[in-house]
């Protein structure tokens, strides 16, 4: 476990962020949670967050541990500020903190010591400090800590059940792999799954395009300063987005470089939505280019009605397949169903996914896992 940051520097941090940077301020949907909302002049100010938390449990073959309440890693509790300056020359400034904490979360949890929780604060609970100007003619520019260019490139997703089923499908692993004898192995889920989604967010600058026809290009240059790791990373990458006649429609594809590594990946995902039905496609895929070379591939169908008054009912089926994830030879598979009710008064998901793990190498035979997690996000 590392130890504790000063919390003096951490807080210096967090009012340093004040005014630092991300999108424009979005609309939100009558509900009885209304924003923390101020205006003044042509600057406007918002408190921002969420809260989720759910049960877990994991079946590894032979033992069934129950964890208790988790923090969901699909899409973590956090707090976050964010402004809006509309600038007289026309270009907005925009300003974003934003800080995560998740002390039991849901894939660092394990049979070992299911009850073990880490509430330290350090500077990595530190999601966004950033800074960022923007026009409809330039595009937009960021400085500062934040989603690089390829952040989100594995992560197109349109089905309303990311909140506990997405690409990522260790984020509700919570477990070690035990072998056929009995013996529990050193291979948790995190190690067996990647979803390979760019290079997450690091301390960068980035440029984003105007949008044409819904296609934007990014591209970012930046350090991971944060947890103190060294060497440059850099990336490229497109997307889109698109209100089609019959459908919606978004995707991205991106490489990313890490320098001091020497690793490239390559990773993209396409989801399209059919308006009348709810019928909804996701397909994901990334490669590595490091001492294992790991792939996956991922397909995910999707179903959202309004069955109830309350809000819209989200349904899900998926499967993963990866290659050389862990090692050359070892193999990970994995299927998963997920349900997802929506209740838009109180801006709240709850949810239940299922998914079961299947990892295989050339050193040992491992038995299958399988989790199980119930749970709500209630964001404001």
């Amino acid at each position: 476990m590392m130890k504790t940051k000063s919390f003096a520097g951490t807080a210096a941090m967090m009012l340093a962020g004040f005014h630092a940077a991300a999108p424009a301020l979005a609309q939100e949907k009558t509900s009885g949670i209304q924003p923390l909302e101020w205006v003044s002049g042509n600057t406007t100010i918002r408190i921002y967050g969420q809260i989720d938390e759910g049960a877990l449990s994991f079946d590894d073959g032979e033992k069934t541990t129950n964890y208790g309440l988790v923090g969901n890693k699909n899409s973590s509790s956090r707090l976050g500020l964010r402004t809006l300056t509309a600038l007289d020359s026309g270009w907005d400034m925009t300003g974003n903190f934003e800080f995560e904490y998740v002390p039991h979360g849901s894939t660092a949890v394990d049979q070992t010591d299911p009850d073990e929780a880490d509430y330290d604060l350090r500077k990595t609970n530190i999601r966004k400090m950033e800074l960022a100007f923007s026009s409809d003619r330039y595009g937009k520019f960021w400085l500062g800590q934040g989603s690089m260019a390829s952040d989100g490139s594995a992560k197109s997703d349109l089905s309303g059940t990311t909140v506990i089923a997405s690409a990522a499908v260790a984020d509700i692993g919570g477990g070690l792999f035990r072998m056929d004898d009995g013996v529990l192995s050193d291979i948790s889920t995190s190690d067996a799954y990647s979803d390979y989604n760019g290079l997450g967010r690091k301390m960068r600058v980035r440029y984003d395009s105007p949008s044409f026809n819904g296609f934007r290009i990014m591209t970012s240059f930046g350090q991971d300063v944060l947890a103190e790791k060294d060497g440059n990373y850099y990336d490229i990458a497109a997307h889109y987005q698109g209100d089609l006649e019959a459908f919606d429609l978004e995707g991205g594809l991106a490489y990313s470089r890490k320098q001091a590594e020497d690793i490239d990946i390559l990773s993209g995902s396409v989801s399209g939505l059919h308006k009348a039905s709810g019928l909804n496609l996701t397909l994901a895929a990334a490669q590595e280019s490091a001492a294992g070379d790991g792939s996956y591939g991922y397909v995910k169908l999707g179903w959202k009605r309004d069955f109830f008054a309350i809000g819209t009912t989200a349904l899900s089926l998926d499967y993963y397949t990866g290659d050389d994830v862990v090692e050359d030879g070892s193999d990970s598979q994995s299927y998963g169903v997920a349900m997802v009710q929506r209740v838009d008064r109180w801006n709240t998901d709850w949810y239940l996914g299922l998914r079961n793990y299947d990892y295989d190498d050339d050193t040992a035979d491992y038995q299958d896992g399988l989790s199980t997690m119930i749970g709500f996000r209630v964001q404001f």
